[in-house]
């Protein structure tokens, strides 16, 4: 069984049509699955909306954290073999999840990827965000000498038991966890897969591109400090 692992901010207005895609999906695929939806600390009814939702795990928070704190709190409670979290506004095409299946098992993580031979970029983003996400690409490269070719695409599955390993070391909860959670994977020696997608941007989205990649690049050295702390078999 998979562990599908939405978190969600202010997403009142479109996270129970969005949920229904991921159900009619599943169920079309004949895939097994639990959707755990979490809201972080949403100031909208989000909470109020997934509580009422049939076929889900509706759970959350008051204050937010980020989606790397949403995506922890999804994992602490996850109860699938793999844990696959996956953006609300369904930014990654969900055939995602169909392509997922054939390399589980023989991988720990598997990371979509808007960058891979064969992916496909359906509405490209605004070019400041591509010349941040640009540089952020070459920042974490450098950095970390991880050679994925896209760390923050928003789908990721994980073997429940490595994610819950790496939520207990867990320290970031913004966009950089991704970075945090493949460093992880690196220093540990642990197999991962990178597939294409296909993606569409969101127009709609409200984060701010120059804010988060400030604290972005704060995260990424708090990440490097935290080195030893990320060793499995290491006590935190």
């Amino acid at each position: 069984m998979i562990s599908i692992i939405i978190p969600c901010y202010n997403e009142g207005e479109s996270i129970k049509e969005h949920v229904k895609v991921v159900k009619d999906y599943l169920a079309a695929n004949n895939i097994d699955a639990e959707i755990i939806c979490v809201s972080d600390g949403s100031k909208d009814d989000t909470f109020k909306i997934i509580k009422e939702i049939d076929g889900i795990i509706p759970t959350g928070y008051e204050v937010n954290r980020g989606k790397g704190g949403a995506v922890k709190f999804g994992v602490e409670q996850a109860k699938g073999d793999y844990c696959l979290f996956m953006d609300a506004d369904l930014s990654t095409d969900l055939k995602a999840v169909s392509d997922v299946l054939p390399y589980l098992g023989d991988y720990d993580i598997i990371i979509g990827s808007r960058h891979s031979e064969g992916s496909d970029i359906a509405k490209k983003q605004p070019l400041k965000r591509q010349f941040i996400g640009w540089c952020c690409r070459k920042i974490v490269a450098y950095k970390f000498k991880i050679k994925h070719k896209d760390t923050q695409c928003g789908f990721k599955a994980i073997k429940t038991s490595v994610a819950k390993e790496m939520a207990k070391r867990q320290i970031i909860d913004g966009f950089a966890f991704d970075v945090e959670y493949l460093y992880m994977a690196k220093l540990n020696g642990l197999k991962v897969k990178e597939i294409p997608v296909k993606w569409t941007d969101d127009r709609g989205s409200t984060v701010s591109p120059v804010k988060s990649s400030l604290r972005f690049m704060k995260d990424l050295g708090r990440i490097k400090k935290n080195k030893k702390a990320y060793l499995f078999g290491v006590e935190n």
